[in-house]
């Protein structure tokens, strides 16, 4: 068996507000100096899948960037290897421009997938982040004879309702999906099984599938497959049960960041390497009279003020008698002397003035746009 992965590296139902204004989520960083896309990539590279595309739609010039090659991941190979396919080719249908959903950037990059030797495929988002054994997935898969096999979990890490804009899957008493939704309101964890956008499908299937969804001007893969044709598919459910991050809203970006200071959290998430594109840096320095509490701090940092319960990445400057709680804080930063930040993103570039104040609430978090001077 071999298999082809598929990483879509922006979703169709984020809002994360400034965040995502100049780049797609899959580059957005995660846990101090990786990225959001590092994670389903290693999940593929760390079960020995080298045959990875990675769909972009707009926005994806950072992402290209932090790719490359794929050499970091393994993926710089002869066969198979990383592939990046960005949406402005003309299409099949003559159309130029974005993907109108999921089913076209997987129909207008076809010509891509069928190069591949592998015979089964596994789609991945990026929105949600997981470690899962993509391998037993493929053969628990290929030994139930499905046709297609949806992953689902009936947890989030302590969050208490599914995220908006998922899909509610509904099961049988022989775990054949008969019934799919999208959550539009707060909706309990308990008992319900939503979906955690991983799809297993056979090659030739899924281009069987979206070839006849294009001819009837159908674009979502969960509505328009799924879902309409539930009764016709033999369409099986698998629980994933490990840790999960769920980052489609700035709110949960801020608490799936937040939960990698947790050490049990942490060693659960990487049990397995996470790779990323190394950069040459010098480690932080930590001046006297500073203090540190429970953060993670990247290298080339230069810390002077206190830093709690915070996220800093690469080369960030936080001056003397600055106090940095419950935030994140994107590389090249500088916060000056006296400033006071308590539930905030800052983004790449950002220039704090001396002894600004700014304040957000955890679910609210206050974020401040790349290369702005506050």
């Amino acid at each position: 068996m071999s298999i082809l992965g598929i990483i879509f590296s922006y979703s169709e139902r984020e809002n994360l507000r400034e965040l995502t204004r100049m780049r797609t989520i899959g580059s957005l960083p995660m846990a101090g100096k990786f990225r959001i896309i590092d994670f389903p990539l290693s999940n593929f590279v760390n079960d020995g899948i080298y045959d990875v595309a990675v769909i972009a739609r707009e926005n994806y010039h950072s992402l290209m960037d932090h790719l490359g090659s794929g050499k970091e991941w393994d993926l710089m190979r002869k066969r198979g290897g990383l592939r990046v396919l960005t949406p402005y080719g003309k299409s099949e249908s003559g159309r130029n421009g974005l993907y109108r959903g999921s089913i076209e950037a997987l129909s207008n990059n076809m010509h891509s997938f069928r190069r591949s030797l592998a015979d089964t495929v596994i789609l991945v988002e990026t929105s949600i982040l997981h470690s899962m054994d993509f391998n037993y997935l493929a053969e628990t898969h290929i030994e139930s004879n499905a046709d297609i096999t949806a992953v689902y979990t009936r947890q989030l890490n302590g969050y208490p309702t599914v995220p908006m804009g998922v899909a509610i899957l509904r099961f049988n008493e022989e775990n054949r999906l008969y019934d799919l939704s999208i959550n539009k309101d707060d909706m309990s964890c308990q008992d319900v099984c939503w979906s955690t956008g991983v799809y297993v499908i056979n090659k030739s299937l899924l281009e069987s599938l979206v070839a006849d969804a294009m001819a009837y001007g159908k674009y979502d893969f969960n509505e328009d497959i799924v879902h309409r044709l539930a009764g016709n598919l033999n369409i099986q459910g698998y629980e994933y049960k490990g840790h999960l991050l769920e980052v489609s809203s700035v709110a949960g970006y801020m608490k799936a960041n937040m939960n990698f200071l947790n050490p049990v959290f942490r060693e659960k998430a990487f049990q397995k390497p996470i790779y990323t594109k190394s950069k040459d840096s010098v480690p932080a320095r930590y001046f006297t009279g500073c203090q540190v509490k429970n953060s993670i701090i990247s290298d080339g940092c230069r810390i002077e003020g206190t830093v709690e319960n915070s996220i800093i990445s690469r080369n960030v400057i936080i001056g003397k008698d600055a106090v940095v709680k419950n935030s994140i804080i994107m590389q090249n930063t500088e916060i000056m002397r006296g400033v006071h930040l308590n539930h905030v993103i800052l983004d790449k570039d950002v220039i704090v003035r001396e002894n600004r104040q700014l304040s957000g609430h955890v679910t609210y978090p206050v974020v401040v746009e790349k290369a702005s001077i506050i």
